[in-house]
């Protein structure tokens, strides 16, 4: 896949990259990034082959991809696409933040995604968001994907849910 034919948001843009909204209009005003017309979501669409280099990872042409339907709103490759930006956050500090796995993360859970969910209740867990209630969040969002049925999710809710049980007997 070339990736000078993908399109990629510039809200999805903005949250692999880091760099600002200000940032990227910036660049789109000068002319080194090309803005194509707007999708049917209203949404601002940028080549991907452009954006690429400013990402700071390398990426196959299969993560590409993955992130391609991701961005269009498959909700199985923005659990992919978070779970894979989670990994890489934690094997390389420097090579990106957690921010974009916690895009896509959210947006396969607004979707019904339990792994989604899981993946976010583990992030949280981690101290890796940037709300002060980590704990209560990574509670929520495990609790919501053994709701969902992942099967993980339901070990550790009924793992703390037999302790608080037998705590209160």
């Amino acid at each position: 896949m070339m990736t000078e034919t993908v399109t990629i948001s510039l809200d999805a843009v903005i949250a692999m990259s880091g760099r600002s909204r200000r940032t990227w209009w910036r660049r789109i005003e000068e002319g080194s990034i090309s803005k194509l017309p707007a999708d049917a979501r209203g949404r601002t669409l940028l080549v991907f082959g452009e954006i690429r280099p400013a990402l700071g990872m390398a990426l196959t042409d299969e993560e590409v991809a993955m992130i391609a339907r991701a961005d269009a709103g498959d909700a199985l490759a923005q659990a992919e696409a978070g779970a894979m930006f989670a990994l890489r956050a934690q094997k390389m500090p420097g090579a990106g933040s957690h921010c974009a796995a916690f895009y896509w993360l959210e947006q396969a859970a607004a979707q019904g995604s339990a792994d989604a969910m899981h993946w976010l209740g583990m992030l949280y867990a981690a101290g890796r968001g940037e709300s002060g209630d980590s704990q209560h969040l990574a509670l929520m969002w495990i609790a919501q994907a053994a709701a969902q049925g992942h099967a993980i999710a339901r070990q550790q809710v009924h793992s703390l849910t037999g302790r608080v049980v037998q705590q209160a007997v």
